[in-house]
């Protein structure tokens, strides 16, 4: 059995104890984000870290994540020959976009680029985490869009259940990308003010950062009360862009997920859903699901408290709901005012009081990746 040892992560919620209030709450922060698209400025509300330390718009996150590491290292009592049995598996949507900024530049002004030391590629950081903490050289990055880090935890599993590694740790990462977040303008993807999901006046998603990192291994190196039972990650060519909203390609990957870990949809506690208040991808998300269970599972977004983290969702918000899980509650999903009657399904509204069960979490990315886990706290 594959065990989760626990998780870091830097988010729009700020630290542990600041992220556990604001859910129990309801509230969520924001600041504004001001693009210049098509010879425009656009100012919408987007999900930075709060944190100590400073985060400018194009900030090193290696420091961070750093720290984020050595304090999970030392929750577990990670030892020099424990991590030379650790593997990396890394996953970012964004990073790269980062360099096309100084080539814009260079390009409109005819000049050789100059680029920022602080952005740079997945496998530098990779190096660079591998280096600092003494890890084995087995590593992996991963660029699937939403589904990045999703993918990094589903191959992290199957690496550890085969026996090449005996740890992991798995990196979801995303710092807010200028071009990026012109591109979610300029395609009209974007909410004006707040991110609604499943309800009938969605009107897109909103963006976010985050940098998360989580530790696993198997029961026989290290026990754990949460386990990861398995999941699915599929393509569907319905479009360019995301997946075809009748549902179909989504229900497969949820069939294959659960058929993967040996749970049936009955045993499912709560669903974790990607939920990120665009009209089709919910429409999709619950047309997929309604294909799956018989009736609606309790079922929850957290991109209202951290906006879409694009390829760092997976396991920032697993992480979330983990330590939500761990605190006694499935949080509520915020900004759910009037249900859809396309959808006919409604997601939590109240805090559910809840410490343990299966979980299943899903992870769909623009493109037509889809992700799906199931993962199981056992009762104490």
């Amino acid at each position: 059995m594959i065990t989760i040892l626990g998780g870091e992560v830097l988010s729009a919620l700020g630290n542990k104890a600041q992220q556990l209030q604001l859910m129990k709450e309801g509230k969520y922060q924001t600041l504004d984000k001001s693009v210049n698209v098509f010879e425009q400025i656009k100012t919408l509300p987007y999900y930075a870290i709060q944190g100590e330390g400073g985060f400018e718009p194009l900030f090193d996150p290696i420091p961070h994540l750093t720290r984020l590491v050595s304090s999970l290292f030392e929750q577990n009592n990670f030892s020099e020959q424990e991590r030379q049995r650790c593997g990396l598996f890394l996953g970012c949507a964004a990073n790269d976009i980062s360099l096309m900024i100084p080539l814009g530049t260079s390009i409109k002004e005819n000049q050789r680029p100059q680029f920022s030391d602080n952005r740079v590629g997945n496998g530098t950081y990779a190096d660079k985490l591998t280096a600092e903490f003494g890890l084995n050289s087995f590593s992996l990055t991963y660029n699937t869009a939403c589904t990045s880090s999703s993918n990094a935890i589903l191959d992290a599993a199957t690496m550890l259940e085969s026996g090449v590694i005996d740890y992991a740790l798995v990196v979801g990462m995303e710092m807010f990308a200028p071009h990026s977040f012109e591109g979610f303008v300029s395609m009209q993807l974007l909410s004006q003010q707040q991110t609604k999901p499943f309800d009938a006046a969605r009107d897109g998603l909103l963006l976010g950062e985050a940098l998360g990192v989580l530790l696993m291994s198997r029961d026989d190196i290290k026990a754990s009360p949460w386990h990861f039972c398995g999941g699915s990650s599929q393509c569907e060519t319905h479009s360019v862009t995301g997946v075809n909203s009748d549902g179909s390609g989504i229900a497969q990957v949820l069939e294959k997920a659960l058929s993967n870990s040996n749970v049936s949809a009955e045993k499912i506690t709560a669903v974790k859903a990607h939920g990120t208040a665009s009209y089709l991808s919910d429409l999709a998300e619950i047309n997929g699901m309604k294909q799956i269970f018989t009736q609606a599972p309790s079922f929850f977004s957290l991109k209202p408290y951290i906006g879409h983290t694009l390829g760092s969702c997976g396991v920032s918000e697993l992480i979330i709901m983990m330590n939500a899980i761990n605190d006694g509650f499935i949080p509520k999903t915020p900004n759910f005012f009037t249900p859809d009657n396309d959808i006919n399904w409604c997601p939590t509204r109240d805090l559910t009081p809840c410490d343990s069960g299966v979980f299943l979490l899903n992870c769909f990315g623009f493109g037509g990746n889809n992700n799906v886990l199931v993962v199981e706290k056992m009762s104490a």
